[in-house]
């Protein structure tokens, strides 16, 4: 980290106020707010070399592995996801009435407290949600509460969460509730907050434009409000999404995936875009996956570290296979964020279907394969060995992806690329007024140098 660090008068206050927060005897959750370009990350490296300073252990999570890998590449500090730092796997949760209809569930806890005093930093903490999942019974974490069970985990020591207002909430949910004063007091925390206002990047444009947006919120509009992008010296406009659609196409072979990526609303758009990238960088049009293809994780897979939202590239393809009636081909990928390579079978009914995991039925079908093999070969359930095996099992364990060429916003949220091609359509409308303004900031947002549209009639 640098020796000296210029603090502005705004993050000034914010950094006594974290200074004050820190030796309270009684405070125990410290919000730092702040739009894009305030200089949150900033304050953060600036408050991390004073704990070390004052030899506090401290500990810098983030909500997601995109967000955690910029911000160990800003800081150069060791960054964890909050759910790889919270949650271990403990046991399997057996249901016996018949062998037929055996129903496993992976049991996670949450760790034990770490000794000794600590401060938990958490970056974009926006998306953190307490709402349980709700899409399989395969998998409980904790008790299915996020934000309660990281409580629980921290106990009486200090938590700082740092998080960006303006963006998207979690999914299902219409507020943040990391950042919500009233949320946290309702969950017993003595918290308070300070906001980062003054935006530091005055000379990148399209914080402008996320600014405008956000100014927009206080605005009377008519039913369908016009994105503010005319004008904007970083804004590049296309006349249609045929040409928008190739440029991204060479600029994506051109710079590749680390540097550009295209975002839309719908899943349906997001599979157009990528079909079109795919034709076009492959040369042909069947839907067979190749070599050097680009995938974004859709599930958590812990054994090779990988979590929903990542992305990875495929270096070799090999067999297929099919068990349970599933199909699945053995593949060797790289992970784009920690460069590492892994072997493991890919699951080929996710990546060419419409749904982001297996149905629930179909996992209890592999779930209920893999008890019938292990009590073949004498392991009992709940045994370390049975645990081990679990951890090991390629088909348990399979890659679930989907092609990596163009994402929801939802799933851009933490990562920043230098070009970003943002798809519009007549159905973001279908959006409240509230949660269109934040979908249109959260994906301009996400660009560092330029961003490019299809002048259409919802710009102005």
């Amino acid at each position: 980290m640098p020796v000296k660090v210029a603090l502005n008068d705004g993050q000034k206050k914010a950094f006594k106020a974290l200074q004050e927060f820190i030796q309270h005897p009684e405070a125990d959750t410290f919000v730092l707010k702040g739009y894009a370009g305030t200089g949150k990350t900033f304050l953060m490296q600036h408050l991390a070399r004073w704990l070390e300073e004052k030899q506090y252990k401290f500990s810098l999570l983030a909500s997601t592995g995109r967000a955690a890998a910029v911000l160990r590449g800003k800081t150069g500090l060791m960054t964890k996801t909050v759910h790889s730092h919270l949650y271990q796997f403990l046991e399997v949760i057996e249901d016996l009435p018949k062998e037929a209809s055996v129903q496993l569930t992976l049991k996670f806890d949450p760790r034990p407290p770490e000794s000794g005093k600590r401060v938990y930093i958490v970056d974009e903490s926006s998306m953190l949600s307490d709402d349980p999942p709700g899409e399989t019974e395969l998998m409980t974490f904790g008790s299915g509460h996020l934000l309660s069970d990281f409580f629980t985990h921290t106990g009486s020591n200090k938590v700082i969460f740092v998080g960006d207002p303006g963006q998207l909430p979690p999914v299902r949910q219409t507020y943040s509730p990391a950042l919500d004063l009233n949320w946290l007091f309702k969950q017993n925390r003595t918290a308070t907050s300070e906001t980062l206002e003054k935006i530091e990047r005055t000379e990148n444009d399209l914080l402008l434009l996320a600014s405008a947006i956000r100014d927009m919120e206080n605005k009377v509009l008519g039913l369908r409000p016009k994105l503010p992008a005319t004008g904007c010296k970083n804004v590049e406009f296309f006349p249609n999404d045929e040409q928008l659609l190739q440029s991204y196409t060479h600029r994506f072979k051109e710079l590749g995936p680390h540097q550009t990526i295209a975002i839309a609303r719908s899943n349906k758009t997001v599979g157009h875009i990528n079909e079109y990238v795919r034709a076009d960088a492959f040369h042909q049009s069947n839907k067979n996956l190749q070599t050097d293809e680009i995938l974004l994780v859709t599930y958590n897979n812990p054994p090779v570290r990988l979590t929903n939202g990542d992305f990875v590239t495929v270096l070799q393809l090999g067999t297929i296979r099919v068990h349970q009636g599933l199909h699945f081909q053995e593949v060797r990928i790289k992970a784009h964020l920690s460069g590492e390579e892994s072997d493991l079978l890919l699951s080929l009914d996710i990546l060419y279907g419409d749904a982001q995991n297996f149905s629930k039925d179909d996992q209890q079908k592999l779930l209920r394969d893999f008890h019938r093999r292990m009590k073949n070969i004498g392991i009992s359930s709940n045994t370390e060995l049975f645990r081990e095996k679990m951890r090991e099992d390629r088909f348990l364990n399979c890659l679930r992806a989907k092609y990596g060429y163009a994402v929801t916003c939802h799933k851009a949220q933490g990562g920043e690329w230098d070009h970003v091609y943002l798809f519009l359509e007549e159905t973001m409308y279908q959006m409240k007024y509230p949660e269109l303004l934040k979908w249109w900031y959260t994906a301009v947002t996400r660009a560092k140098k330029k961003l490019y549209l299809v002048r259409e009639k919802w710009i102005q």
